[in-house]
């Protein structure tokens, strides 16, 4: 396990809380879609915060596109004891993704391979808030869940997502973030494929070839209009907002196409939500100080047999 404890001291939390709000570098190197291939070591360096769960949290805040991002990032650095381990808090809202009674994945599957597969990883999973556990263990649990990949249809998206969470998170912080952005997509899908109004297969053929098209004549007109000149992305959007808006029936796709996005958002919205709320809520509940196992845990002159 690692040696992080958060932030040392309170001066530092106040200060990286203060960057965030204020949307600034730290804030922008970490929270926001830079992070993706960007190298931000530095929060695990600087701030104790264990680096699966420095990888956790821009993905889980949407990357800072949505307005509820900031009022989470900043209630969990407050909540987050002053030298807790952050290992555990990872870990624990990872496994949500597979555990969580509501948006859990795991009631998605059916008794089968697939699902005792999911299991052998989320046993793994839960043995390393604990313990290391051999890379060996991983291999093998990573090669069972693969080897039953696409036998159950359907579950290809699922099988992907327990995939990532098939790793050592000290050895390999990234897969964090590789379950965080594979569970939204599968919250994504779910959104849309119980939506109220979803379109028919016809539909969708259509509006594609539609959307396809109209960009197609968009960019043309353009550039029939300014030879070599440079084109503008805020012209290019008003000229397919033009070319729609002169298409009645394509209009009225794209209208409820949009409106679906919405209602989609809204569903992904609640999950992360949730998902914020237990993470905050866990954060409180650790102790500052980490409980210490075996020799570790021992009296120095026990350790030393004096």
């Amino acid at each position: 396990m690692t040696a992080d404890r958060a932030f040392g001291d309170n001066a530092k939390r106040q200060a990286l809380i203060a960057d965030v709000r204020a949307k600034g570098p730290i804030y922008t190197a970490w929270l926001t879609r830079a992070s993706i291939e960007g190298d931000i070591s530095s929060i695990s360096d600087d701030y104790g915060l264990h680096p699966a769960l420095a990888r956790l949290l821009p993905a889980l805040g949407a990357f800072g596109e949505f307005d509820d991002a900031l009022p989470f990032w900043e209630a969990l650095l407050e909540a987050i004891p002053t030298g807790a381990d952050t290992g555990r808090l990872a870990r624990e809202t990872l496994l949500l993704a597979w555990t969580h009674p509501t948006y859990g994945q795991s009631k998605a599957v059916a008794q089968s391979e697939v699902s005792e597969a999911c299991e052998e990883i989320v046993a793994l999973v839960r043995r390393s808030i604990e313990a290391p556990v051999d890379k060996r263990a991983w291999r093998a649990a990573r090669a069972k869940l693969a080897s039953v990949r696409g036998k159950e249809e359907g579950s290809e998206k699922l099988v992907d997502m327990m995939l990532s969470l098939a790793w050592d998170l000290d050895q390999a912080p990234g897969a964090a973030q590789d379950v965080i952005v594979a569970w939204t997509s599968l919250i994504d899908g779910e959104a849309d494929a119980s939506d109220e109004d979803r379109f028919s297969e016809e539909e969708e053929q259509a509006f594609r070839a539609t959307m396809d098209r109209i960009n197609e004549e968009a960019m043309q007109g353009l550039m029939d209009g300014q030879g070599d000149g440079d084109i503008r992305y805020d012209d290019f959007l008003a000229e397919v907002d033009r070319h729609w808006a002169a298409d009645p029936v394509a209009y009225a796709l794209k209208t409820r196409s949009l409106a679906r996005r919405a209602r989609c958002n809204a569903r992904v919205a609640q999950w992360r939500t949730s998902v914020q709320a237990d993470l905050v809520g866990r954060a409180k509940a650790l102790p500052s100080e980490p409980k210490r196992s075996g020799a570790e845990a021992e009296p120095l002159s026990e350790q030393m047999h004096i």
